[in-house]
């Protein structure tokens, strides 16, 4: 019996090494580019403002005429035959992945002003056919301020005066 307990132990060992699990592989192949970007946010402006720290930010100045009150965050200018209210926009351009160390921030009416009405940043009249330059040399992660004045002539009609401006920021 220690005879047959001894061959039924080699059998077991040799079963026991021979057998094995069954395995695979793969390979996952990964591809990809690092693209440089910027990204644009409104910081402040004047007027009720909403959405700060984005890139799509709401001020709303309420009713607004040169006799009133200016609106939260403007001045309020009379002249002889128009009135400005002035305030400033504050804009943050970040970057990554880039080694431009400077960008050109340009503005442009998002539709025709209202008749009588003109919007200007940094004292240069905005219009909704060309973007003008606030700066060629703008510092990253820096908030540029820019001053804002809306001009309204006396002769303009009692209306809204809705209107977006849109900024863009190209790396140089």
């Amino acid at each position: 019996m220690t005879k047959h307990f001894a061959l039924a132990a080699v059998v077991v060992a040799f079963v026991a090494t021979t057998a094995s699990a069954a395995t695979s592989s793969g390979t996952l192949t990964v591809t990809g580019t690092v693209e440089s970007s910027i990204s644009l946010t409104i910081e402040s402006a004047g007027g009720t403002t909403s959405g700060t720290g984005t890139a799509a930010a709401t001020s709303d100045l309420g009713s607004i005429s040169k006799f009133g009150s200016a609106p939260t965050g403007f001045t309020l200018a009379r002249g002889a035959s128009d009135w400005t209210i002035s305030s400033t926009v504050g804009v943050q351009v970040v970057k990554a992945n880039l080694t431009s160390t400077d960008y050109t921030l340009t503005a442009q009416l998002g539709s025709a002003p209202a008749s009588g009405v003109t919007w200007k940043l940094n004292g240069s009249t905005l219009s909704d056919s060309a973007a003008t330059t606030l700066t060629s040399t703008g510092t990253y992660a820096s908030t540029g301020s820019y001053s804002w004045d809306i001009v309204v002539a006396d002769s303009a009609a009692a209306a809204a005066i809705d209107n977006a401006i849109n900024f863009t920021a190209t790396s140089n």
